[in-house]
């Protein structure tokens, strides 16, 4: 992968896993919120995939 991709993996992972958390906490908050439109497993399945492939491309280079 090249740098510029890996840099893009890795700030995406950052997104998504400061996404999951603050949606995460909004639903333990305020139950419903989140979950009646969306389904959190989406999201936590992204943020499992992109941060596998950052480490995995951090440690080629």
């Amino acid at each position: 992968m090249r740098p510029q991709l890996q840099i893009l993996a890795k700030d995406c992972f950052y997104i998504a896993l400061a996404t999951y958390i603050l949606y995460f906490i909004a639903e333990l908050v305020y139950p419903g919120i989140i979950l009646d439109y969306f389904d959190l497993n989406i999201l936590l399945v992204a943020v499992v995939i992109l941060g596998a492939l950052s480490i995995v491309e951090a440690y080629k280079y």
